[in-house]
């Protein structure tokens, strides 16, 4: 009881003193935000750009949810150095100062990066898989509209109910191009478009719609050509991809099965009993360390099964 009373007040202790740090630091911070990360630059500073790992959140978190709210990125790396400076306070409470359970404070902080990047390539997997519904529609209104670009678009968009990401991501391209005042917009939107799959075929349609929103030009046989060889590869992919479904199924039940079956080992083979494994595992550092470490291989086991198991849909 004196031992939990102990953690209780060196938990409040810690919890106490990052609160008063962040207060301390807070207006150094968000000073920083205000001068690096606005997204309400003004008009005329044209040549104020991001660094690359601002633009690159920025994107992500576009692609994550579809909008770009001031305090969206502010909010994303908040909860980042929290969880940094709560797990990191935790783990001096319970073990005392450690380079391993720093480094693992590092890998919970990230953990919203990780879930944004996973979200983001599911995003762009599912939406690649809308390509041939995308890409036939789209040269259909473009014909239909006497190769208006603009025009095709706009149609499109109405048309593909069955494929949300395309029809987000076309919507998202058309608010610009009606008035992108000059190229950078213009090319800043297409990038966006092109992002929102990542794909190889989405970067031969974006640039075959910029071509023909800048410059006029008739690009039917372009797309047409396009269309062509997302047919070809269709086939192919599905083959693949019944094939990784298999090898993976087996993999998914087998890896939670070996930590299961883990205690009734011990007890059969090296006579612990079941008490004496769990003391080891949960009652010790060592064995925490452990614990951690099979959480954190399983979690990337399983967000590659996850990629792999259901590539992109590209050339």
């Amino acid at each position: 009881m004196t031992g939990l009373i102990d953690l209780g007040i060196k938990f409040i202790f810690y919890v106490l003193f990052i609160v008063g740090a962040w207060l301390y630091i807070k207006r150094f911070f968000l000073g920083y935000v205000k001068r690096n990360i606005r997204y309400d630059r003004p008009k005329d500073n044209k040549d104020v750009k991001d660094n690359k790992l601002i633009a690159h959140l920025k994107l992500m978190l576009f692609i994550s949810f579809g909008h770009d709210k001031p305090n969206g990125l502010f909010v994303f790396m908040f909860i980042s150095i929290m969880l940094f400076f709560v797990s990191l306070s935790i783990f001096l409470i319970l073990f005392g100062r450690s380079t391993f359970f720093m480094l693992i404070s590092l890998f919970i902080s990230a953990i919203p990066y990780i879930f944004l990047k996973i979200r983001v390539t599911s995003i762009q997997r599912q939406g690649s898989y809308e390509a041939e519904t995308l890409v036939s529609e789209l040269i259909n209104q473009y014909k239909i509209n006497n190769l208006n670009m603009i025009a095709a678009i706009d149609n499109t968009i109405f048309i593909i109910k069955d494929c949300p990401h395309s029809k987000k991501a076309l919507f998202n391209l058309s608010l610009v191009i009606k008035d992108y005042g000059n190229d950078e917009k213009l090319n800043n939107a297409i990038d966006n478009f092109v992002a929102s799959t990542n794909t190889e075929w989405a970067k031969l349609l974006g640039m075959n719609i910029l071509e023909s929103i800048s410059n006029g030009t008739d690009i039917s046989v372009s797309l047409d050509s396009i269309l062509s060889e997302l047919k070809e590869i269709k086939s192919i992919i599905e083959k693949d991809r019944r094939q990784n479904n298999e090898a993976f199924n087996m993999v998914k039940f087998i890896i939670p099965g070996v930590y299961i079956l883990s205690p009734i080992a011990a007890n059969r083979i090296f006579g612990f009993t079941y008490r004496k494994f769990f003391d080891y595992q949960f009652g010790s550092e060592l064995g925490i360390r452990i614990f951690i470490i099979f959480i954190i291989f399983t979690a990337i086991s399983s967000v590659i099964m996850f990629i792999l198991s259901k590539p992109k849909f590209d050339y």
